[in-house]
């Protein structure tokens, strides 16, 4: 899907589509509609607006048609607000996990010689997971090192 598609998607899959979303950018409905419409090429959403719809719909479509355009994925990352006691050990199984199920299928699609665009899409989404696992880790390790220093060293937030 293109950058195009997914924003005109993220519009008007959106409950009120252009109408309930317009309000928020500070513009009439049918400006956004036609901004996100590919049938008038003049009109073209903004990359402010975009982030802010994104944002407003949590719908990461046009966010992940800019990254398949440019070669590469998204990763959420994993929030671990300050407070909140986290579970290293936790985190270091699942990454262990999700390691191993990258190996499998790895081991699944190469079975045959050939790596089918659907078998590629499987390995690449485990390998997220994997990726999404270790910045678990990482978060939660930041964490800890920022509660263990002393007040005057942890960084401003």
């Amino acid at each position: 899907m293109n950058v195009q598609t997914a924003a005109f998607n993220l519009v008007h899959d959106y409950p009120g589509g252009a109408t309930a979303l317009a309000p928020l950018l500070g513009k009439s409905a049918s400006t956004l509609s036609h901004e996100v419409d590919p049938n008038y090429p003049t009109a073209k959403i903004g990359l402010a607006d975009a982030l802010k719809l994104t944002l407003l719909t949590k719908d990461r479509g046009i966010l992940n048609a800019f990254a398949l355009a440019s070669h590469c994925m998204v990763l959420p990352l994993p929030s671990c607000p300050d407070g909140i006691d986290d579970d290293t050990f936790a985190g270091v199984t699942r990454m262990a996990r999700e390691f191993a199920e990258v190996i499998g299928q790895i081991s699944e699609v190469t079975a045959d010689g050939a790596v089918t665009d659907n078998e590629l899409r499987r390995v690449e989404g485990e390998a997220s997971e994997l990726m999404s696992a270790v910045q678990a880790v990482l978060v939660a390790l930041r964490v800890r090192n920022e509660a263990a220093k002393p007040q005057s060293m942890r960084e401003a937030r």
